[in-house]
């Protein structure tokens, strides 16, 4: 109920904020128009019915909301507040950066003799208008920095506002970064523009646009990642999978775009090399668009591709430095595959209608040639290069191949191919029957034989894809099952009995063998005396809680010489289930609550991990972040798989 409270009167406080705030603008930009003394009256009449009714509003919730966080520490240290606090310091930041761009392009345009019509933001805003809102703005967003800095002085634990500060940094460093791209395209748009085909102004302007958002772009977005650079002197900075994210998402747009403008730039060239009559001026306005955002955008990529890179290697888990890198591999190679099925895809369809169709070479069949080629030439490189390597690691022997061959991410890739390419067949096979029955029933489809030739050569390439892709998961799975097999038969464990008539020796052992049935197990009575020889042969022991506390000294002193790994599982009755007793000090499998089967389970998993050299991890619950991410990659994936789809569907039913 809390919660709902909060959010209540943050989001209201929010909205009423604004509408005060813009009330007051236009208050103030009525009285400096120049058409009415004392500006327009229905400018000014809104201004003021705004003011009368977003003030009481914004006071009384903004009011209880300060005395709440005043009295109670976990108010003001609540993520709603945090998020309400920065939120209204980019409501109110990013209008002043907006006004002074415009400000500053209106005299840049002016300086060149150019009207300011032409200009990006507020062609029709006067010097007046722009310098008001920065002011009112700037004064709203200097009283919530000095309630934000109240806040940081007494909150405890600062983890929450550190959380949505690190978001806010990020912001703004794509805020400004997206100006000086903006900026860096519309100076090479102007200077790739050939001078004969420049009429009258607007080819200026760009220009002079492009200076506009260079001057302001350029520093804030340099003091923008200064300030979260710097940020990384503290760990949590330096672990934040935020930060991984924004690097991540960074260098995959940049080489997407970067691909993308290729494409355009090689489609352009194949059409003047395969004959097209193309003048310089043509071939340069064809190739400048492209080309003045590809540059600026393979410049992120070259950039932030690096800082990845380097975050990576920071990692002090080689596992996860393999991870992280696995992670932007399969991306890109995933992004390849895309591209080149579909300029393949391109490809044959080409030939079977120059073969089979009645196509004019100029007209239609230079540039689907070309396109064709175009596509491929731009991905097919990607996606060799990204996937030799990952095939490489994942058929090295040791244990960087065994990694890399059980990896969520390589798993998620080749499951995620495969489902395309079953969807896709599945498509392409309801249209290669719908169009076999038409014809059969006696209403033949137009150029039948060159649409089902298109058809099938479709439903060739998704059924070669599903195919190489099942069998790589295949080989996969057999050098991962034997490479197993073999650390399993190396790791013999033992489980103690304690010979009260319990099932525990027997309900471990068979979850052992169910689990890893060539790991060599064995069950010991505690009755019987221990062989000498297992003391430096066995890697694991299993015994039950309460053995465990209070072992016989036989047991004691040889578990005192022991140094393989103990694995303890709780044994005491209540109620037909196992749970803890009296142990709360040491660290168990299974849990309160749970069944001697679930018990049993788990230890068995942890056998599992030792023998596979990997660190014993208890089971719980996915973080909010691990679920974030995967979302947001699940949603990337989908948009590649509607992409593929559509253009599957294109070559099938057009």
């Amino acid at each position: 109920m809390r919660t709902i409270r909060r959010l209540y009167f943050y989001a209201v406080a929010f909205i009423s904020l604004e509408v005060v705030l813009w009330g007051l603008i236009s208050l103030a930009r009525s009285f400096f128009a120049a058409d009415v003394i004392g500006g327009s009256v229905t400018t000014l009449a809104q201004a003021l019915a705004l003011i009368l009714v977003g003030l009481p509003v914004f006071g009384l919730h903004w009011w209880v909301a300060q005395r709440g966080a005043a009295s109670d520490a976990e108010e003001r240290a609540n993520i709603l507040r945090a998020i309400f606090l920065y939120g209204v310091l980019l409501a109110t930041l990013i209008p002043v950066i907006q006004n002074f761009l415009a400000a500053l392009n209106h005299l840049f345009l002016l300086a060149f003799n150019l009207s300011t019509d032409f200009a990006l933001l507020g062609q029709h805003q006067t010097w007046s208008d722009n310098l008001i809102a920065i002011l009112m703005n700037s004064l709203a967003a200097a009283y919530f920095i000095i309630v934000l800095r109240a806040d940081w002085q007494v909150i405890a634990p600062k983890e929450t506002y550190a959380d949505i500060r690190r978001i806010y940094r990020y912001i703004w460093v794509g805020y400004g970064l997206a100006l000086v791209i903006a900026g860096i395209q519309q100076i090479l748009s102007f200077v790739l523009t050939m001078p004969e085909m420049i009429v009258g102004s607007s080819y200026r302007a760009t220009f002079v646009n492009g200076l506009a958002l260079l001057f302001v772009g350029a520093p804030l977005w340099f003091f923008a990642w200064k300030i979260a650079q710097d940020a990384l002197a503290e760990p949590p900075e330096r672990e934040s999978l935020l930060r991984l994210g924004v690097l991540y998402l960074l260098a995959l747009s940049g080489i997407v775009t970067v691909l993308t403008s290729s494409g355009v730039v090689i489609y352009t060239l194949l059409r003047l090399a395969l004959g097209e009559a193309m003048t310089w001026p043509d071939f340069m306005n064809g190739v400048s668009g492209p080309l003045s955002i590809g540059i600026p955008l393979g410049g992120v990529w070259a950039y932030y591709s690096r800082w990845l890179g380097r975050a990576m290697s920071e990692s002090p888990d080689a596992p996860r430095r393999a991870g992280l890198r696995r992670l932007y591999y399969y991306v890109l190679s995933l992004i390849g595959l895309g591209a080149s099925f579909t300029g393949l895809a391109m490809l044959l369809s080409f030939v079977i209608d120059a073969a089979f169709g009645n196509l004019l070479w100029g007209d239609a069949l230079r540039p689907r040639l070309a396109a064709s080629l175009a596509t491929l030439f731009a991905s097919l490189p990607l996606w060799l290069l990204t996937w030799r390597s990952m095939q490489a690691e994942a058929l090295a022997v040791g244990d960087s191949g065994d990694h890399a061959r059980r990896s969520v991410v390589r798993k998620a890739h080749l499951y995620l191919v495969m489902f395309a390419s079953v969807i896709g067949g599945m498509v392409s096979a309801v249209a290669i029957l719908f169009n076999l029955f038409s014809a059969l029933l006696g209403e033949t489809p137009l150029d039948f034989g060159q649409t089902l030739l298109n058809q099938l050569q479709v439903l060739f390439l998704f059924v070669l894809l599903g195919v190489y892709h099942g069998l790589t998961l295949r080989r996969d799975g057999r050098m991962a099952t034997h490479a197993l097999n073999s650390r399993h038969a190396l790791f013999p464990v033992l489980i103690f009995d304690p010979g009260d008539g319990d099932s525990f020796a027997q309900a471990i052992l068979a979850a052992l063998q169910k689990q890893t049935p060539r790991l060599p197990a064995a069950i010991q009575p505690l009755a019987q005396p221990i062989k000498k020889e297992a003391l430096a042969a066995v890697k694991a022991v299993i015994l039950p809680g309460d053995l465990a506390l209070n072992p016989p000294e036989a047991l004691r002193l040889w578990l005192r010489d022991f140094n393989g790994s103990r694995i303890v599982v709780p044994r005491a009755r209540r109620d037909n289930e196992y749970v803890l007793s009296g142990a709360e000090a040491w660290i168990w499998t299974g849990g309160a609550g749970r069944s001697l089967q679930a018990a049993a389970g788990q230890a068995a998993q942890a056998i599992r991990q030792l023998a596979e050299g990997q660190e014993v991890r208890q089971q719980t619950g996915p973080s909010g972040w691990m679920i974030f991410v995967c979302v947001i990659a699940a949603l990337f994936g989908l948009q590649i798989l509607f992409m593929l789809f559509g253009m599957a569907a294109s070559f099938l039913f057009d």
